[in-house]
């Protein structure tokens, strides 16, 4: 195994806090020879498809009438049968904010 030299230039340079190395304008000649991008709002917008039909079917198949009452000391006993549903709900309302946040903050 070779130990690398203790001066070497490119180790120093990776060690710096840099966090662009100059390349010539090698990444700038490869970004301007890719074709461009169709339908870059496709995506998002089948996100956004697809979180507003999850949004629609929670609220719909949720049995929110039959949900236990959340209280403290609801929140604090180790009973699953309190505990779970709210969980449930709690995750699927979680993931749908969070395809929301992820559908508006596409960058392409």
């Amino acid at each position: 195994m070779n130990l690398p030299e203790p001066n070497d230039p490119l180790e120093a340079l990776l060690r710096e806090q840099n966090s662009y190395i100059d390349d010539g304008g090698f990444t700038a000649r490869v970004i301007q020879t890719l074709p461009p991008r169709r339908r870059a709002w496709l995506r998002p917008a089948w996100l956004m498809c697809a979180t507003v039909i999850g949004s629609v079917l929670a609220v719909w198949w949720v049995p929110w009438g039959s949900l236990p009452a959340l209280d403290l000391s609801a929140l604090l006993s180790p009973n699953p049968q309190v505990l779970l549903p709210w969980v449930l709900v709690v995750t699927v309302i979680g993931s749908l904010l969070w395809s929301l946040v992820a559908a508006l903050q596409w960058e392409d």
